[in-house]
């Protein structure tokens, strides 16, 4: 993770050897620290069921 704002967050993927920059939106505009953490909670248990 590069950056995180209150309405996303930057990443840089590894794609065939190659840095990607990525951004990826959330849901909705976070209000607070406590709000990003479970916000970021929850999108990694998304990740993890569709990723079965």
């Amino acid at each position: 993770m590069l950056a995180i704002d209150s309405e996303g967050m930057d990443l840089t993927a590894d794609v065939n050897g190659e840095a990607v920059p990525i951004r990826i939106q959330f849901d909705h505009v976070l209000a607070d620290a406590e709000d990003a953490h479970q916000t970021l909670i929850a999108m990694v248990k998304q990740a993890r069921v569709k990723a079965k």
